[in-house]
């Protein structure tokens, strides 16, 4: 069966209840690859993309960009109106690659990437141009232009505040690109609370919608989403949908490192990143082996577990899923259609509170 589809927050948008995770396209996929992979997708009734000016990940100065172009020459073989197109503006990088790509030709000169008027502006003009359309239906700030704890940091220090882009400029910017008809929707990611109410704030006061998403790390070992951030996300407050990334932690809860292993071609297992490395800590393993017990006892596997836990999530609106095969995609979506009992729930709620949020560091 198809993923049923779902209103992505206070929009009108339609899209499935799983969304292609696209990261991968242009480092681990080719572009013959990253083609079929959403040729597979949307067969299986997905209809929303979700990718971002940066990718593919771990950013270089020699493929950024890849990713939106692989989508572009696929989409324009593609009814356009069928697809839900998300992508993302880099938020605040030093001496960063992508901004000198953003121009056409692109330009190898480093420069500091903001979410400023102009960055912003230059951003979607790079986007639209290698995605090869005229409008993307939302537009994300891929991180905020301040200092905020990211990737694992689980502590504010006040002392790396630093001066940033006003939250009332950003918003106006998105606001001119919707009125241009280059954005239908905005939204956020890796925000905060603060972030979120301040941006919604500066919004009502210039009188531009508010952002309809927020895009943040959720999974069974990172489920910090659960707590402040769902208040300020539920239909009776700002209604905006999540959009989980990571929701398999990097592939750690397939089970597949557990033992120390460290399959072939897997990313973790060829990354040195510290920021994907802290996945492969004891601490995560002691619990990632329980959630793979408790999908033994439901006869599913320990992926489809925690995709149909994080899509049992009320404030959840699509989870970004990624593949580096088609393979990998009929496991992933058979997910979709598990629906997990009280007492499986409450099962995976013992494990959690074993150790909460492992995946982070001060």
């Amino acid at each position: 069966m198809a993923p049923k589809l779902k209103k992505l927050g206070w929009s009108d948008l339609m899209v499935s209840e799983a969304c292609i995770g696209t990261m991968t396209f242009g480092s681990q996929n080719t572009e013959v690859q990253a083609h079929e992979i959403l040729d597979a997708a949307f067969a299986a009734g997905i209809n929303f993309i979700d990718t971002a000016e940066v990718y593919p990940t771990p950013p270089n100065p020699e493929t950024v960009g890849r990713t939106e172009e692989y989508i572009g020459t696929w989409l324009e073989k593609q009814d356009r109106k069928k697809v839900i197109l998300a992508t993302k503006v880099c938020g605040y990088s030093k001496n960063s690659h992508t901004p000198g790509n953003r121009s056409n030709p692109p330009s190898k000169e480093k420069m500091d990437a903001r979410v400023d008027t102009a960055n912003i502006e230059a951003a979607i003009a790079g986007s639209l141009r290698r995605l090869r359309t005229d409008y993307v239906d939302l537009y994300q700030l891929h991180w905020p232009d301040r200092y905020v704890p990211l990737f694992g940091q689980s502590v504010y220090d006040v002392k790396l505040e630093r001066p940033s882009v006003p939250f009332e400029e950003t918003v106006g910017a998105m606001g001119k690109l919707i009125k241009e008809g280059k954005v239908r929707y905005w939204g956020v990611c890796n925000e905060t609370p603060y972030g979120v109410c301040e941006l919604v704030r500066a919004a009502d006061k210039l009188g531009v919608p508010r952002p309809i998403t927020i895009q943040n790390q959720f999974n069974l070992l990172h489920r910090s989403f659960e707590t402040s951030l769902a208040e300020l996300a539920a239909p009776s407050h700002y209604n905006m949908a999540l959009l989980p990334w990571s929701p398999l932690g990097q592939g750690v809860l397939t089970g597949k490192y557990l033992g120390g292993a460290r399959p072939e071609g897997a990313r973790l297992a060829e990354s040195k990143i510290p920021v994907y490395q802290m996945y492969l800590e004891d601490k995560v393993g002691q619990l990632v082996a329980q959630y793979v017990d408790l999908a033994k006892e439901l006869d599913i596997t320990p992926a489809q577990l925690a995709l149909a836990w994080v899509n049992s999530r009320w404030f959840v609106g699509s989870t970004i899923i990624g593949a580096t095969k088609t393979t990998h995609l009929k496991e992933n979506l058979d997910a979709f259609e598990i629906e997990l009992s009280e007492d499986v729930l409450k099962k995976i709620d013992f494990i959690h509170l074993q150790c909460k949020d492992p995946y982070t560091f001060i």
